[in-house]
């Protein structure tokens, strides 16, 4: 019965990341903004990467920053953070507290809002760095008061207040991740069978659409859509799009 329905398969739907790649990901470019240096985008970003049990970290993303931070000058966190918020599904960022300093990483377009120096020039800086095929992270900080030190003290979920409000940006991370030497063979055999491929991924759009066409898959603009968009649509519309588009980017597990 198995080999029966995968010779009725129409469409493969990928999750790109450990499936159509390695997720073996690395620092491939630091990118600092204002006066701030390559080191100091590193160190803020491996400090709102904490590890708070003695182990490896769990996402692949951190235990990249880590290592980077930690090959330039041995910056990664050496102590555990006053206080932590992790990145998990629904928010798309990670942040910790040292003392009075709390220091942010995660998607540019959650980061940057919380940027009053970010502008425009600042979106032209993450779209080349995602059309390269990288995912980018943004990295920002602020300097706390005491009252608010106090408040993320007494209960870490503050820093989420407080994370979305008068950052600092900082710079920028681009993230390589190795496509398996497997995977463009795969899609050209599917592709020759005229069996559609779908590519489902939390990456950028711009970033997905980069690698789709690294694995040799042609994409337009007109095939890529991002989860905020697929919520926005109707029931109707969404069963129209996903005969219509190839890349579904920025979506979240509910999607």
């Amino acid at each position: 019965r198995s080999v029966e329905a995968l010779g009725r398969v129409d469409v493969v739907c990928f999750d790109k990341t450990g499936t159509l790649s390695e997720n073996r990901l690395r620092v491939a470019q630091v990118h600092p903004v204002g006066t701030y240096a390559d080191e100091d985008v590193l160190r803020f970003a491996a400090h709102a990467a904490p590890d708070a049990n003695g182990g490896p970290q769990v996402h692949a993303t951190d235990r990249a920053i880590i290592e980077a931070a930690l090959a330039v000058d041995g910056s990664g966190p050496t102590e555990d953070a006053d206080a932590h918020l992790p990145f998990r599904s629904g928010r798309s960022f990670s942040a910790s507290v040292f003392d009075d300093e709390l220091t942010v990483k995660g998607a540019p377009e959650v980061v940057l809002a919380a940027c009053p120096d970010a502008g425009p020039e600042i979106e032209q800086t993450v779209r080349k760095l995602a059309a390269e095929g990288l995912r980018v992270i943004a990295v920002a900080r602020r300097t706390l008061s005491p009252q608010q030190a106090a408040l993320v003290a007494e209960d870490e979920d503050v820093i989420a207040d407080l994370a979305g409000s008068e950052l600092s940006l900082a710079g920028f991370l681009g993230l390589s991740d190795t496509p398996r030497p497997e995977a463009p063979g795969l899609i050209a055999a599917l592709t020759e069978r005229e069996i559609g491929i779908r590519l489902i991924t939390g990456d950028h759009p711009i970033t997905a659409t980069a690698i789709a066409r690294e694995l040799g898959i042609p994409v337009t603009a007109e095939q890529v859509i991002s989860g905020a968009e697929w919520d926005a649509l109707s029931r109707k519309d969404q069963e129209r799009v996903v005969t219509e588009r190839v890349i579904f980017a920025r979506m979240s597990p509910e999607n």
